[in-house]
């Protein structure tokens, strides 16, 4: 069996994915602060963007695998026509990274002794954005040569999608440390905070498994994935 990239299609299908679960979480959200059914909590716990081990976790970290495969296979593609790969494969690890973090919560576990060490409160009380932030601009200073080498087309859109997903994980935690401080984690206020957060990381990893797909398609034409039985 053999399945050919549909870009577009790809993209249509997570973004309908993100949208579900976006409005899953307002609607538990809303349960939490405005209802008092009982058991309650177990269906907010299930569709909470900012709880983890539960269904959006599980739909980050398998988007980011998903991104990471695709990252993988254009590295391999360009090994074969004996191109530079290095930087495709470094890019397929460091989202393969993210996807284990997502799941694993290690950059919470960063909060604690970050903070403990450096004192920080404000913009950095998530006190994981030092570290994650620092690693951040190191890899775009290091991938800076490597995106201008990129198809034009395809360059503009690595540059929205990695846009998207930094002003959601980065930006939009400084803002939510601010308010966690001031307001608490439980106010209705950082509720809001970290949905608009969640949300731009889940359309920036859709955006780039949306472009990789499409560099395949336009660097690679008639690539088809294939699935052999073994013998």
């Amino acid at each position: 069996m053999s399945v050919k990239l549909n870009p577009k299609s790809i993209f249509l299908t997570f973004l309908f994915i993100i949208v579900l679960l976006v409005i899953a979480n307002l609607v538990g959200v809303y349960a939490r602060f405005y209802l008092h059914f009982p058991h309650i909590k177990s269906f907010i716990r299930l569709v909470d963007v900012d709880t983890e081990m539960n269904i959006p976790t599980l739909y980050s970290s398998f988007a980011m695998f998903v991104a990471s495969s695709l990252l993988a296979l254009v590295g391999y593609m360009h090994r074969v026509r004996k191109e530079s790969s290095f930087p495709w494969f470094g890019l397929a690890f460091i989202f393969i990274f993210l996807s284990i973090d997502e799941s694993s919560e290690f950059h919470e576990m960063l909060v604690g002794p970050v903070r403990e060490t450096l004192h920080t409160s404000g913009v950095f009380y998530f006190a994981w954005v030092i570290p994650y932030g620092i690693l951040a601009i190191v890899l775009g200073i290091a991938y800076f040569r490597f995106l201008l080498n990129l198809p034009r087309n395809m360059l503009g859109l690595y540059v929205l999608s990695g846009v998207v997903f930094l002003s959601g994980s980065l930006g939009l935690e400084l803002l939510g440390g601010v308010i966690a401080q001031k307001s608490g984690t439980d106010s209705f206020i950082y509720a809001m905070s970290y949905t608009c957060e969640e949300t731009l990381e889940m359309l920036g990893i859709a955006l780039l498994i949306y472009t990789t797909s499409r560099y395949i398609v336009q660097v690679f034409p008639g690539t088809k994935l294939e699935f052999v039985e073994s013998k």
